[in-house]
């Protein structure tokens, strides 16, 4: 009898990772049926949402680091660590995927066997290791804030290997009330709206709806904020209609809310993605630390809004006491959508130019959540032109797929104003300057493959094209600084180059060479883009005089 595959998922994250790792390995298990898959999550964010894992987990070993070392001697404590490992190695994995990317993730991946492992890992020289290319795409992108044009479902489909897009189906019989859940919080003061907003929007709404219901969720922390909200003095009119259910409602309570639910409003969270499980149309606020295009539900009945202000989306580290993206999201707008769901209009850009004021138009965008063969795409359903960084996520959701996946999109150039076209242009020089530096990448390798494979090698000539091959690193770090659309393709063929597979200088090299020989090739790529992109521009701009 033929032994039965063993697969392990690593996700040490919070709650909302854990329920898109759930979705990534709910399409996994449907293309491999037979495989026994195993999570290995913290228990305080998985036994919340046990009831959804155990629908696509066969095995679970929950744990926190806490319960070996709190009250206990190292050895005690190291002792029941080796114990844990033990138990878990006892399952002979043939596949082991780390999907945290967390520090403490990679020393746990590297004490656990596999015939195979992906994802973030440590050799046994305590150094990061990252084989599988999807992975180095995370390290080299998602995890330093790079213009990632995926979804993180997506990103964890592509590193288990998951060839089609397997979703998630509305039942027509499925019956839904009157009711709208709402969570108005989110682990950062940036990530969320501030209660004023949410009592005008929930007015609106209450005023507009008299047969609806509202519902507020959220957890412990979040039950002084939900009352001050429920006693808002607007809003005691409508009293009897809304609930406040933060702190009094587990996880598998408000997954029955939103099952029930007509519409899910808030903010990017564990309670959206929850959401996402429950087919139930949503809308998105994006604001602050949120990427959009990466976190947005995993459900094409999903609306985000997001604001155009140039400074989102920011990063964690970066202070702002003013939160301009906040001002640029009008409640109206909100309600504006969530009327159009209730009513089952179709909203598109007709709509959208029908419906909205101009005016909140100019400073949001509005994206709606669309399953192509490849995955999970928001597309804009506001009349916008793209900016640069837009176009850019453009280009690399293309080149990407391509060179990553072996999938040629249908996607087209984006639709750019002169302005764009302006800085776009700018973008030639550093694209033929990089493109110069990875041929010399490709010269330089070639060079010592070549003295190598000599009898009498020449040592001299090796060292002084391994600097050269140095250098090559440090101006390619500083083009990316110069042209900071261009760190994407910088980052992850520095991280490749970093996880070179070899055990010896040739090896190494030869690694080297496939690895500045594909990145010229995807620079040229893009370059075609740009060019493409900025032709229809030039007369209107004047940068055919500068060339």
């Amino acid at each position: 009898m033929q032994r039965q595959t063993k697969v392990a998922i690593i996700q040490l994250t919070r709650i909302g990772d854990l329920v898109q790792t759930l979705q990534a390995a709910r399409q996994f298990k449907a293309e491999n049926p037979d495989v026994e898959l195993t999570l290995i999550a913290r228990s305080k964010f998985a036994k919340g949402i046990k009831f959804l894992l155990e629908t696509v987990f066969d095995k679970f070993y929950l744990f926190e680091t806490k319960d070996f070392f709190i009250e206990k001697s190292f050895d005690g404590a190291l002792s029941e660590v080796n114990s844990f490992l033990s138990e878990i190695n006892s399952n002979n994995f043939d596949m082991l995927v780390n999907l945290s990317f967390s520090k403490a993730s990679a020393y746990l991946a590297n004490s656990l066997n596999a015939k195979v492992k992906f994802g973030l890992l440590r050799n046994n020289k305590n150094e990061i290791a990252i084989q599988d290319k999807w992975s180095q795409f995370v390290y080299s992108n998602v995890m330093t804030h790079g213009n990632s044009p995926f979804t993180l479902v997506d990103i964890y489909r592509y590193i288990l290997g998951v060839k089609e897009n397997l979703v998630l189906t509305s039942d027509q019989s499925h019956k839904r009330s009157n009711s709208i859940v709402i969570h108005p919080f989110a682990s950062q003061k940036k990530k969320r709206w501030g209660m004023n907003k949410w009592s005008e929007l929930i007015y609106k709404l209450a005023k507009d709806h008299p047969d609806f219901t509202f519902h507020i969720v959220g957890g412990n922390e979040d039950t002084k904020e939900t009352s001050r909200l429920l006693h808002t003095p607007a809003l005691q009119k409508y009293k009897d209609r809304i609930f406040g259910h933060a702190g009094k409602k587990n996880i598998g309570d408000v997954y029955q809310l939103l099952d029930k639910a007509n519409l899910f409003i808030g903010h990017d969270s564990m309670v959206s993605h929850l959401a996402s499980e429950t087919l139930t149309p949503s809308i998105i606020i994006s604001l602050g630390t949120v990427r959009p295009f990466e976190t947005t539900p995993y459900s094409e009945h999903v609306y985000n809004v997001v604001p155009k202000n140039d400074c989102f989306s920011c990063t964690i580290e970066k202070t702002c006491e003013l939160l301009p993206c906040h001002s640029s999201i009008n409640y109206q707008v909100i309600a504006n959508l969530a009327e159009g769901i209730i009513k089952n209009q179709v909203i598109n850009k007709t709509w959208v130019e029908n419906t909205i004021n101009t005016f909140h138009l100019n400073s949001i965008k509005i994206f709606k959540s669309e399953y192509s063969e490849d995955g999970l795409q928001l597309n804009e359903i506001t009349n916008n032109f793209h900016n640069i960084s837009d176009t850019f996520r453009n280009y690399y959701r293309i080149i990407w797929l391509y060179y990553l996946r072996g999938i040629e999109t249908k996607n087209t150039l984006p639709k750019i104003t002169n302005e764009t076209a302006i800085k776009l242009h700018q973008y030639i020089k550093g694209v033929e300057y990089l493109y110069e530096l990875y041929n010399f990448g490709v010269k330089y390798s070639n060079k010592i493959i070549e003295t190598s494979s000599d009898q009498k090698a020449d040592i001299k000539i090796i060292k002084e094209n391994i600097q050269r091959i140095g250098e090559i690193d440090q101006l390619c770090d500083i083009t990316k600084k110069s042209y900071p659309e261009l760190k994407a393709l910088v980052n992850f063929f520095y991280v490749n180059k970093a996880n070179a597979i070899g055990d010896n200088l040739v090896d190494i090299s030869k690694s080297n060479l496939l690895n500045y020989y594909d990145a010229s090739n995807l620079v040229a790529v893009l370059g075609d883009f740009i060019e493409k992109s900025v032709s229809p521009h030039i007369e209107a701009t004047g940068l055919d005089k500068e060339v």
